[in-house]
């Protein structure tokens, strides 16, 4: 039987997992030196959303978008959750150039501080009796968002929906459970949200990839209006 020098031999399971203690001490004492210093400890309190009140302004007020007058804005609701329909026409010379002169935005942020994103799209496409094609994804800049065609009830839409949240957004709650497991342990707080529908009308047999630009334009404008006066 042939031994291998010392120098060749694997880690044992012993310095394996004395290695493990190390690296798991290293990560606590990363997330943990910071409330020690200002002494404040995580456990003293319960981590709550700082932008609640701004959230709770933006379901009765609606947004503001530059190059689009805000016609309506006014509570839905939708499987025993209330959003917030506005509606948009354009003024600017530039988003009156779009394919579509006026547009309809479906809000719904996050209501309290316990409330966690639940794939609310589920919801939002049977109270329509959406039949959906053309499913994608669009990425404007820090943002992943869904982007499909919908017809029901005889009318058809152009779809983006994400969630937005400060710096980004994206349409998965997966994304936004890391955010907020960050954001609990460096700053002790919870990561706000705002499930964001932008419904574009289109022609039945229109083709979704004329709406494309208007679509992108229109996520990135959203987004940053929403991190603007509700996600900081």
């Amino acid at each position: 039987m042939t031994i291998q020098p010392a120098s060749s031999r694997p880690f044992s399971s012993r310095w394996v997992n004395l290695a493990l203690v190390v690296a798991l001490s290293a990560l606590a004492g990363m997330a943990i030196l910071p409330a020690y210093l200002s002494g404040q400890w995580p456990w003293q309190t319960t981590p709550q959303v700082a932008q609640i009140d701004q959230l709770r302004s933006l379901q009765t007020d609606g947004l503001t978008l530059p190059g689009w007058q805000l016609t309506v804005a006014e509570p839905i609701a939708i499987n025993r959750q209330t959003w917030t329909l506005a509606e948009y026409r354009a003024v600017s010379p530039e988003a009156q150039a779009a394919p579509v002169q006026q547009f309809a935005l479906l809000l719904h942020p996050q209501p309290w501080h316990s409330n966690q994103p639940q794939l609310e799209w589920i919801d939002l496409a049977g109270a329509q009796n959406w039949r959906i094609e053309g499913r994608r994804r669009l990425r404007v800049g820090s943002v992943t968002a869904r982007f499909f065609r919908a017809w029901g009830d005889g009318q058809s839409f152009a779809v983006v929906q994400w969630y937005a949240m400060p710096q980004g957004g994206h349409p998965s709650p997966g994304q936004w459970f890391w955010a907020n497991q960050r954001s609990q342990l460096t700053r002790r707080t919870l990561t706000p949200w705002v499930a964001v529908t932008v419904l574009l009308p289109m022609e039945p047999l229109g083709a979704i990839a004329d709406y494309q630009p208007l679509a992108i334009e229109l996520t990135g404008l959203v987004q940053q209006q929403l991190e603007a006066v509700a996600l900081r």
